[in-house]
């Protein structure tokens, strides 16, 4: 995994962030040789929740997406409210905080569908193969069918 993703899960996992690991680098996780170039996350977009996101990342100097001049993301911005998605750009790397994914549902349905590893000295949460599979197939871009059907193979030769 790309040392800059790890900075940004373990930044969010030492601050007991509530978080899954979803999309390219769960995906990864599962065995798909794919590139991803942002990490993304769903998330429990409860104030405490994006208080601690916000604590986290502020060491990454994090920022909203597209504006210009950058918005910081800090912890009145968490305390803001009314979130769905949040989308960042850290010193680390892009970082996308999902309120819901499409085909699954909410932070708590992806937590319920989700296993705990470890990551050198803290553990994460991400996304089950077959849960990912779901999502991808539901968001039906090219990419996601072209990344379920690395899945479906790493799957193929885990029961064998």
């Amino acid at each position: 995994m790309d040392a800059n993703f790890l900075r940004i899960l373990g930044a969010l996992a030492n601050q007991g962030v509530e978080f899954v690991v979803v999309g390219g680098i769960a995906a990864n996780f599962h065995g798909s040789a794919l590139a991803t170039f942002d990490c993304d996350v769903a998330i429990d977009l409860d104030s405490d929740n994006l208080q601690k996101m916000a604590k986290a990342l502020a060491i990454l100097s994090p920022t909203f997406r597209g504006k210009n001049p950058p918005i910081l993301f800090d912890e009145d911005m968490a305390l803001k409210g009314g979130w769905k998605n949040i989308y960042l750009n850290t010193s680390a790397g892009i970082l996308d905080c999902l309120g819901e994914i499409k085909g699954l549902g909410g932070y708590e349905v992806c937590r319920e569908n989700s296993v705990e590893a470890e990551l050198g000295d803290f553990s994460v949460r991400f996304l089950s193969r077959e849960a990912l599979i779901t999502a991808k197939k539901a968001m039906g871009r090219p990419k996601d069918l072209l990344t379920v059907a690395h899945l479906e193979v790493g799957s193929e030769f885990d029961e064998k």
